[in-house]
């Protein structure tokens, strides 16, 4: 998961530019084509952003993410991630200025046209997939309309010169172009979902192809991007590709991309099993991975996340309310203490507190920490052993020993990095023998309590 808090803040600041005249029928593709594999959070983002930009200008003022908070009604969270699909979708492009402030420049692009969205290999499967059938060609419909292709025609239309001629006289006064920092307007052009060709190696491919086979010309831009699209659309690698374009020659030497499409979907449906594939976010993704089993795992897995995607992650999915992100804001920006360290943290506050991330407990490890310089997960794993070792010999040593607070202890479930075996020669020995004594003493009680 994207670290939210590096990326984006409410104060960022932002301002918009339209690519080209946008018009009614644009937000007609894009309600009808687009929301479907969106959503709602990312169209309703689109549309503010474009209302954003008075009519008959090309770019609004500057304001900050806040504005967007308070017109969406939603957190800046879920319009960072709407944004994320809007440029994967490739209806919005992004740039950063960073100086003093953090200043972002959103321009709009406009939706491809219906007859392009339809062409477009990839959009067509998935929002059949969304949709069905039905829906499918109810949508289709709507953007059909006769037209005759004068077949049966001869023209007839005369040519400039034809109809004007110059008399050759320019006026002095006439600008030869339009001042720096200033366009016409235009309308503007999509062009569509750009295909990865670094994430697609043509020369595997061609490595099994030879020449006589697939001759190269035939392999033109628009076909390459047609393969890569269809390698990620059903999941083909390289090799799996082989056999798709063989069966797709004509007789001419070239491409039948229709061919190669239907035999692209042959393989994915003969090795899935499945209709059609379905267009999943990795935001989904991160928030339903599984937690590591491993202390180098778990210490990669500390390192590389955010502290909410790691909080999330122990909530089995919940995401943190309010307080809990403000807690984390404060804990980044307040305490300053780089964020596996803060990931450390939770899971340490939550074992101590059964699961519960208290503010005031939190506060005082964080503080403590700050103050001896810890500035790594290591480190920050090395002083909860430490914690929960004085914690473990105050127990022992005439500390609340309620019915309650026993029963809580007996059910701790310690995280892999408290009780790894791999590490043990490099735990404090005192620490070993410590969490030995108290696991022996524990696996008593259970047997006292059985024979009871």
């Amino acid at each position: 998961m994207t670290n939210l808090w590096k990326e984006i803040q409410p104060s960022d600041e932002y301002k918009i530019q339209l690519n080209g005249q946008l018009s009614e029928h644009d937000r007609e593709l894009v309600s009808f084509l687009y929301q479907p594999l969106l959503g709602a959070d990312a169209i309703s983002l689109y549309n503010i952003l474009w209302l954003e930009v008075e009519r008959h200008h090309l770019e609004s003022e500057t304001r900050t993410h806040k504005t967007l908070m308070d017109l969406m009604s939603v957190s800046i969270e879920r319009i960072f991630q709407a944004r994320l699909r809007l440029e994967g979708m490739g209806l919005l492009k992004t740039f950063l200025k960073t100086e003093e402030t953090k200043s972002y420049a959103y321009q709009i692009q406009p939706p491809l046209s219906a007859k392009a969205f339809f062409e477009d290999p990839m959009l067509s499967v998935f929002l059949y997939r969304q949709i069905g059938a039905s829906q499918f060609q109810r949508l289709k419909n709507r953007f059909i309309v006769s037209f005759d292709q004068l077949h049966a025609y001869e023209e007839v239309t005369r040519s400039f010169q034809d109809v004007f001629y110059s008399d050759a006289k320019i006026s002095p006064h006439m600008p030869e172009k339009v001042e720096d920092g200033k366009t016409l307007t235009f309308q503007g052009e999509n062009s569509g979902i750009a295909a990865d060709f670094q994430g697609f190696d043509f020369h595997a491919l061609y490595a099994g192809l030879s020449e006589a086979m697939v001759p190269r010309k035939s392999l033109t831009y628009d076909v390459k991007q047609l393969i890569v699209k269809l390698s990620i659309l059903y999941g083909l690698s390289e090799q799996d590709m082989k056999s798709p374009i063989l069966s797709s020659i004509t007789e001419e030497d070239k491409i039948d991309t229709e061919a190669l499409r239907k035999a692209c979907r042959d393989s994915f449906q003969l090795k899935t099993n499945s209709a059609l594939p379905a267009l999943k976010h990795f935001a989904e993704q991160a928030t339903a991975q599984k937690p590591p089993v491993s202390e180098d795992q778990t210490l990669t897995y500390l390192k590389k996340s955010s502290p909410v995607q790691v909080l999330i992650d122990a909530s089995k999915g919940v995401k943190p309310s309010n307080a809990e992100l403000q807690l984390i804001d404060h804990l980044i920006h307040e305490k300053k203490l780089p964020d596996e360290v803060i990931n450390v943290l939770i899971q340490f506050v939550l074992l101590r507190t059964n699961m519960k991330l208290t503010k005031g407990f939190t506060e005082q490890i964080a503080s403590q920490w700050v103050r001896i310089g810890i500035k790594t997960a290591e480190e920050a794993m090395a002083e909860a052993k430490k914690e929960h070792k004085n914690y473990l010999t105050w127990k022992k040593s005439g500390g609340n020993k309620s019915a309650g607070k026993e029963k809580t202890i007996r059910k701790e479930k310690l995280p892999d990095w408290f009780t790894s075996e791999d590490s043990e020669e490099e735990m404090d020995p005192e620490f070993l023998k410590e969490r030995e004594r108290y696991l022996k003493e524990r696996e008593m009680k259970k047997r006292r309590a059985g024979e009871e």
